[in-house]
């Protein structure tokens, strides 16, 4: 027994010298290495490795012409490790301490795809389910906010077309919720609720099919609260700018709008 405990205790005893051999020489490694053992690490889908080593870059050469690089490899390593909320305040960070960096236009579009992926159930796949469902927008006008900002800031990026067309998508998405919203309330009875959120998307989203929605029910909530001048000159807009809508037959049939 004495002898096997004997063994564990120098087996153990050898385990711990290999380590502390190891971090002795990935402590002493030069910035490069580090840099390019976290890359590898990256495109070999070790994350957690990556992250590591990048942060180790960063600590031993906080000064370093790698450094910079480091940071913003690491938001894209948290990104793809999952670990969104990592991932935007490190390219927060790199934004705050290189403000002028030839990076700083892919530190927003990499906060953007984070937040526009961040909740799956809220933002459907790129060009897929386009709407929201009513769920919490939160993520969607955080992305819109930092695409914004790169395509307001940076219009000859290289990222700013594709940061472009998903801020398209997701004011098309944002208008969509509001009417989905809209339409319960409207199915509740909540009149007043119904207009509110239309005039939202009018006043925010003037440049989506979302309007035509808008329009429609705000003028059926008009007639339904008694409001028929309100309702009759809200169709008469929708008619005007949308001459086939389906809502104009309800409006019709309802003697709101005659045409």
């Amino acid at each position: 027994m004495r002898r096997l405990i004997r063994f564990w205790l120098i087996l153990g005893l050898a385990s711990l010298a290999a380590c502390g051999r190891e971090h002795h020489v990935v402590h002493h490694w030069p910035a490069q290495r580090f840099y390019q053992d976290g890359v590898a690490a990256l495109k070999s889908g070790n994350y957690t490795m990556a992250i590591r080593r990048l942060q180790e870059l960063e600590s031993d050469y906080p000064y370093g012409r790698y450094a910079a690089q480091a940071q913003i490899v690491i938001a894209y390593a948290y990104y793809k490790n999952g670990e969104s909320d990592a991932a935007i305040a490190a390219t927060k960070r790199f934004i705050r301490l290189h403000p002028t960096d030839a990076r700083v236009p892919y530190a927003y579009y990499l906060m953007g795809l984070v937040e526009f992926n961040k909740n799956r159930s809220a933002i459907e796949h790129f060009f897929g389910v386009n709407q929201l469902r009513g769920r919490d927008t939160t993520s969607a006008h955080a992305a819109l906010r930092a695409f914004g900002t790169l395509v307001r800031r940076y219009p000859h990026s290289r990222y700013a077309p594709d940061a472009a067309e998903r801020m398209n998508y997701l004011v098309d998405m944002l208008a969509r919720n509001d009417i989905g919203v809209a339409r319960y309330y409207y199915t509740q009875g909540a009149y007043l609720a119904t207009i509110s959120r239309c005039r939202l998307v009018i006043e925010h989203y003037q440049h989506t099919p979302a309007v035509e929605d808008a329009l429609g029910l705000m003028a059926m909530a008009y007639a339904r609260l008694g409001l028929t001048d309100l309702s009759r000159s809200t169709a008469q807009v929708l008619a005007l700018n949308f001459p086939d809508s389906t809502y104009l037959r309800k409006l019709e049939r309802a003697h709101i709008l005659s045409r």
